[in-house]
């Protein structure tokens, strides 16, 4: 979906506004594995684009179209197969675009050592990379870590972004789930009791996973195998994942009668290299973390050495995590990599790219130049060749978004998707109300009792003010928290459109 930051009140990153026309694009959660590449060795990109926004793949580095785009969504390549929505329903196609696993899951997840996580309904299952459905669904979560190892949650998939972001993360990601889970394997069957909460610990394909027994008197955090067996017994209150050869760890103590935290850190085997003995750690980052004991802070290498050998009131990373300065008697000084103190260097901006500057347009203007048209009061799309897309006859319309757009049905009571023929489209699921603009701690203000007809008649409202500018736009209304009065949802008001 696009982004858009165009003045200070917008504070999440990604958010949903397809009828402006903005280019930057809100990409899946998981990374890429090593083996995201094509045979020219270059890495392949979900890329997404067209009228109707159809997505395909291309090379990371010049952009080049590897894989044209004919998907719906297309996820990142993971052990030489990714996750491809093709009328409504994914399957995986290989690196040459060529479908292997046919469309049948409403979701899938990336390839893990030969498996992947599978929803069908409102469970999750297994899919192997030969197809076949090795676990049927019957789980909210069952998340390959290793081998044939799942950390596996019992009960529904619980949604947590809107349905056209919506995905499966890896297990890096898994610790936004929440509730107890279990270690399962698809062999052997359960491994652990369902008790536990787990954490990554190894990045890739790990040998152990942070665990900790939530039924124990004393709940803490320990180093499990892919057997259910402990590599390193529960020891930890808080834990983190590797960085540079080290995860930071605490334990809570009594000082004096003060309940505090304790920070260190442990090597690739759980060994403790950093000992509990400092007020907070940072995870290591180009080969230190910033360290605070006694009011004081420090850069802290690998091997528990101060850079500069001291404390400083206060230290500064630079934009790319590397050591870059440190106060001394209020004074701020740059740091070498000796540990020599020097004149504050100047920072250089973080070469990020994220995309072309919004272009503005009003209301009713789409990605590729695709309109929103009114004839007799319904609504359809035009191409920017002036060739009706979606013949005018819908109560309301969004613009094509990953394959689909969006319109009112009255008989379901729903927003219901159409495909590019202006067709009705069986899967993606419809939506219970539909809103072509989002904002944190702001609501659509409500025009019907029914939240379905509000619903379209807060989108008219807001097509018909992006045909005719005096028609009044429609409002969010603010939480009362962090979103204050009401704000009228117009284009120019927003962006300041022509």
């Amino acid at each position: 979906m696009p982004r858009f930051s165009a003045n200070t009140i917008w504070s999440r990153k990604c958010f949903r506004i397809p009828l402006l026309v903005i280019s930057l694009s809100c990409t899946p959660s998981h990374g890429f594995g090593s083996d995201d590449v094509v045979a020219s060795g270059k890495a392949m990109v979900p890329s997404c684009g067209g009228i109707f926004d159809l997505c395909g793949y291309s090379d990371r580095q010049s952009g080049k179209e590897l894989i044209p785009k004919s998907f719906e969504r297309a996820m990142p390549f993971s052990e030489g197969l990714a996750a491809v929505r093709i009328s409504g329903l994914f399957g995986y196609v290989d690196r040459t675009g060529k479908v292997v696993i046919d469309p049948q899951f409403d979701l899938a997840g990336p390839f893990h050592d030969g498996f992947a996580e599978i929803l069908v309904g409102e469970h999750t299952g297994v899919v192997a990379e030969n197809g076949k459905v090795v676990l049927e669904p019957q789980f909210g979560r069952s998340t390959p870590i290793m081998g044939d190892v799942l950390i596996v949650r019992k009960g529904q998939f619980r949604p947590k972004r809107p349905p056209e972001r919506e995905e499966l993360e890896p297990f890096d990601l898994l610790y936004l789930d929440y509730g107890p889970m279990g270690l399962y394997s698809l062999s052997k069957g359960w491994l652990t009791a369902y008790t536990y909460e787990f954490k990554p610990f190894e990045r890739g394909r790990p040998n152990y996973v942070w665990a900790r027994d939530l039924s124990a008197g004393q709940s803490r955090f320990g180093l499990m195998n892919n057997e259910g067996q402990w590599k390193v017994e529960p020891a930890f209150d808080a834990v983190q994942s590797l960085n540079d050869g080290r995860a930071v760890v605490s334990v809570k103590v009594d000082d004096a009668g003060t309940r505090r935290q304790l920070w260190g850190a442990v090597d690739p085997d759980g060994k403790l290299e950093i000992p509990l003995a400092y007020d907070w750690l940072s995870y290591w980052d180009q080969g230190y973390s910033v360290v605070r004991l006694n009011g004081e802070e420090g850069f802290l290498d690998t091997d528990g050495n101060l850079l500069g050998g001291r404390f400083f009131q206060k230290v500064g990373r630079d934009l790319h995590g590397k050591p870059l300065k440190v106060q001394l008697d209020g004074k701020w000084f740059g740091i070498t990599a000796d540990g020599r103190l020097i004149d504050v260097p100047e920072e250089k901006p973080f070469p990020l790219r994220i995309g072309q500057s919004p272009v503005p347009s009003k209301n009713t203007q789409c990605e590729s130049g695709v309109s929103i048209v009114s004839k007799d009061g319904a609504w359809g799309l035009q191409g920017p060749d002036g060739r009706m897309l979606v013949e005018p006859g819908f109560e309301a319309i969004s613009c094509f978004s990953r394959g689909v757009a969006w319109v009112p049905d009255t008989a379901r009571n729903a927003w219901c998707p159409i495909g590019p023929d202006g067709k009705a489209r069986n899967k993606p699921d419809c939506l219970p109300t539909y809103y072509e603009f989002e904002l944190p701690h702001y609501y659509p203000e409500k025009l019907d009792p029914d939240p379905f007809r509000s619903s379209v008649l807060w989108m008219q409202a807001y097509l018909k003010h992006g045909v005719d500018p005096s028609y009044p736009p429609p409002k969010l209304i603010g939480d009362g928290i962090q979103g204050t009065g009401t704000m009228s949802v117009s284009c120019r008001e927003m962006m300041g459109c022509d």
